[in-house]
């Protein structure tokens, strides 16, 4: 009698433990995915608007790391924090039959992107949106090109007064194929010019290095690009 009394004792204490173990549970792991953190790697082909070439034709690395703060189940807040190349890759001399892409504007840069993110669906597959903005700052910045463009302008002049900060507007779009995994085509468009050139804002002496480097052909310059991205969270 004893005996079967404990029994029935431990095993309505273990009734009733049961679904607060369970329920305290459920409640770390919707604690847990309010918050996700994440690898991005990708790249993305980049051009300089204002420097009176086109084509995205530079391609670059981007990678880092990525946070993502849950707000419901189709929408979230996104940070991540890249190392990103930038600039363009053209041929120096636009009437050579060769059309040698030989001069090159290579700008790295490290960014903090900021995205509002929205998923057609709470779970996996689901297509989904994002849009934001980033700061970037130049780490390593290098020109390449002839010593004697065939256009006339000597882009290397221009490089020691390169804005080292810039601000961003960015579009994408992705699908997520898991829970863990996603891909996502983004746009990223400088609202801030890398270079501007002063002699649109004053009258400089024949002999200025920037009189003589642009002749006032180039006003500005500033990055777009193209970037392909998977994003791995945790």
């Amino acid at each position: 009698m004893k005996i079967a009394f404990n029994t029935l004792w431990f095993t309505l204490i273990f009734f009733f433990l049961l679904p607060q173990a369970a329920e305290a549970q459920h409640k770390r792991r919707r604690y847990q995915q309010r918050f996700k953190a994440g690898l991005v790697f990708g790249g993305n082909l980049s051009q300089i608007d204002g420097d009176r070439y086109n084509g995205f034709d530079k391609g670059n690395l981007q990678f880092g790391l990525s946070g993502t703060a849950i707000l419901s189940e189709n929408a979230e807040i996104g940070v991540e924090f890249l190392y990103a190349g930038r600039g363009s890759k053209v041929e120096s001399d636009k009437g050579s039959a060769l059309e040698r892409k030989d001069r090159l504007i290579d700008l790295r840069y490290m960014e903090v992107p900021i995205l509002f993110r929205y998923r057609h669906k709470g779970e996996a597959p689901s297509s989904l949106i994002e849009v934001g903005f980033s700061f970037g700052r130049i780490i390593r910045s290098r020109v390449a090109e002839p010593e004697t463009p065939g256009d006339g302008i000597a882009f290397r002049a221009f490089e020691p007064y390169f804005n080292s900060n810039e601000f961003s507007l960015l579009a994408g779009y992705g699908y997520q194929a898991s829970r863990h995994l996603n891909f996502k085509m983004r746009f990223g468009f400088a609202l801030t010019e890398f270079y501007s050139n002063p002699a649109q804002k004053e009258r400089l002496s024949a002999n200025s290095i920037f009189a003589a480097g642009s002749n006032d052909r180039i006003q500005f310059m500033r990055n777009y690009y193209l970037a392909l991205m998977a994003q791995y969270q945790f």
